[in-house]
Parts: structure tokens; C-alpha cells; sequence
């Protein structure tokens, strides 16, 4: 039996600029999505959809197919930020379809508090309740926690007949955060995840004050799924040691490789699931260099490596560079800023 795939299209009409196709591609590659070109048929693959571009005398036809509506939307608004990149008259003059009635976006999700509790000294575990969370299960293992600014009524983002995500600005602007789920109950409509905190973080706040049946607002899911790999090199400090969990969680059993955890307190290091071939490092932040000096000392890869770098925006960075430079192709690497230093 053929599973239904929701598709959506779209079509510009008008003359497309010298260099068009040269800087789409460009910037679909600096998001690790190669694009390939026959003639004038451009295809490329991006997390659970595909994308076919067909050039023509007249402009282009854009079609994109998903395995679900949650890829699509997710799919056409990237496509749509690529577009204004490379051509920005035309995302304003296309019109898609394949969007539903709701004119919220189909990732978008309402949740409630639960509870919340302390489990090291600095970080705190939320509980939370959600209807539909089944849909956050593939296609990452992140996702966007949404606040409304306190004491007023919340406004959500919503969706144009355009396939835009328009967001609400000014006092009514919401605080977006990226997480990880500790664990997922999609038959029951629960989930968990852990804040780091820290003083003057507006989710620290929320998370210090937030009382059950509080509702909040969740996005996702995004931010990068689990490395396909068995030879792997986790990195990170607090803020990612979530996402590592996770991670080392769902590794294989045959997984082998190295994790290097920063934690500025020995009482922040729970106890990690790790399989048998892997090695678990701690780092005291500021003992011989931490974490960004741990990673200099890595002067090889090996073939079929997988190297997950998360951490303080400077680190990533370095990190990045220092790994492209020994050979790390684009898509055995994953380098994400997930704080900035002050």
C-alpha cells in the first residue's frame, strides 16, 4: 500500500536574474542540503521532504513532497527564506497549496504545565501536558518553547494564505527557547525537559514561578535529529548535556567514541547512559582550557566519524573551523551556538 505523501506547489513567473540558481545553491548547501541540477530540473532532499525545481522560459514551478504535513509546512518555509535570499521579489508573488484552513502552523502546539522540580542544583525538570505531541516524535529532537510576555493576553503566530509564519512583534513579542526532550509520552500527551538556569534567563524565571495548568506554547520539532553513526565525538557544556543524553540514549550498542561534558559544578553531572565503547569526560570549566581547549588537543578523524559540537557561540564556531580543516565532511558534523557569552 502507497502512503499518502501531502504535496505542495508553487510557481513564479517573471525573469529570473543572472546568478540565480549559482547563489540558491550556495545557500541551500550552507544548510547541508545539496542541490542537484539536470538540465532545468533542480532537486534536492530536506528532512523527510523533497524539493523539485523546474526552470523554464517563463520563471520556475516549485513542488515540494513530505511524509507528513509537519515536514512540508517546515520544508515551504524554508524554501520560502531561501527564495527571499536568492530572488526576494518572488516569495511575495507566490502563492502555495497544500495549506490547511487552520491559520495556525500545523507544528505549532498548546501546552500546560504539569509541574516542575529540581534534580541537580541548576537545573530544574518541567513537566509538561500536550495534546497532538505524537507529531514531535520524527524530524528532530528539539523543539521551541514559546512565551508570552507576562500580564498580557497571548497572541500566537500565525499563518498567511502565502505559507508565511507571521509572528507577533512589539509588546506582544514572544521569547523563544530551543530544548530537549528528556522523554516524550505521545499515547498519554506528556512530555519532559530541563532547564539549565541562569540568573536574568527569561525561562529560568518562568520555570522559578510556573504553577500547573499554565499554558504555553511549543514548536517543533527541529534543531537536528540523532547522528546516524557508531564512531562518535559529543561535545558540549551544560546547555547541551540534554540534547548528549538524548543522544547517547539512542546510540547503537556497538557505538563507540568519545564525550567531552563541561560543567562549571560536579553536582550538575547526572548519571548518563553511556554504551560500553564510548568514554565519558568531565571537564571543570576553567581547569587547563575546559572544553574549547580539550577540543584543540584532537588533531585527527577517522573515517565514518560523526563529530556533535554544542556550546558557548565562540566554541562552536572554532570548533566548526578547526574540524573542516581536518577533512570533517559537511555531513558528519553537527556545530550549534547554543548560548552567547555577555
Amino acid at each position: 500500500m502507497t502512503l499518502h505523501r501531502p504535496v505542495s506547489t508553487s510557481r513564479f513567473d517573471g525573469a529570473l536574474p543572472e546568478g540565480f540558481v549559482t547563489r540558491l545553491r550556495a545557500q541551500l548547501e550552507d544548510y547541508g542540503i545539496p542541490l542537484e541540477q539536470r538540465g532545468t530540473q533542480l532537486t534536492a532532499r530536506y528532512a523527510q521532504a523533497e524539493i523539485d525545481l523546474r526552470l523554464d522560459h517563463t520563471g520556475f514551478a516549485v513542488q515540494i513532497a513530505a511524509e507528513g504535513e509537519v515536514p512540508l509546512h517546515q520544508c515551504r518555509e524554508s524554501m520560502i527564506y531561501f527564495l527571499d535570499l536568492a530572488l526576494p521579489e518572488a516569495s511575495t508573488r507566490m502563492t502555495w497549496s497544500g495549506i490547511g484552513a487552520t491559520r495556525t502552523p500545523p507544528n505549532f502546539h498548546l501546552a500546560s504545565v504539569l509541574g516542575t522540580r529540581r534534580i541537580t542544583p541548576n537545573f530544574l525538570r518541567v513537566e509538561m501536558a500536550c495534546e497532538g505531541i505524537a507529531a514531535l516524535l520524527t524530524g528532530g529532537m528539539h523543539f521551541s518553547l514559546l512565551l508570552p510576555p507576562e500580564g498580557t493576553s497571548p497572541r500566537w503566530p500565525e499563518l498567511t494564505e502565502q505559507g508565511r509564519t507571521i509572528w507577533p512583534d512589539g509588546a506582544c513579542a514572544l521569547h523563544r527557547a530551543a530544548y530537549t526532550f528528556v522523554w516524550l509520552d505521545a499515547e498519554a500527551g506528556r512530555f519532559a525537559f530541563d532547564i539549565f538556569e541562569h540568573e536574568g534567563g527569561r525561562t529560568t524565571d518562568w520555570a522559578r514561578r510556573a504553577v500547573p495548568g499554565e499554558t504555553v506554547g511549543v514548536m517543533g520539532p527541529g534543531g537536528g535529529d540523532f547522528p546516524e553513526a557508531t564512531h562518535l565525538l559529543l561535545a558540549g557544556d551544560e546547555t547541551a548535556l540534554p540534547a548528549i543524553r538524548r543522544i547517547l540514549e539512542h546510540a547503537p550498542a556497538n557505538a563507540r567514541g568519545t564525550v567531552i561534558l563541561e560543567t562549571a559544578s560536579e553536582q550538575d553531572r547526572p548519571a548518563l547512559t553511556v554504551p560500553e565503547g564510548i568514554e565519558l569526560r568531565w571537564l571543570s570549566r576553567g581547569d587547563a582550557g575546559g572544553l574549547a581547549a580539550a577540543l584543540e588537543e584532537i588533531t585527527d578523524i577517522e573515517d565514518g566519524q560523526f563529530v556533535w559540537v554544542a556550546a558557548e557561540k565562540a566554541i562552536a564556531r572554532t570548533a566548526k573551523a578547526r574540524f573542516k580543516a581536518l577533512g570533517l565532511p559537511r555531513e558528519r558534523g553537527y556545530f550549534s551556538a547554543y548560548w552567547i557569552k555577555g
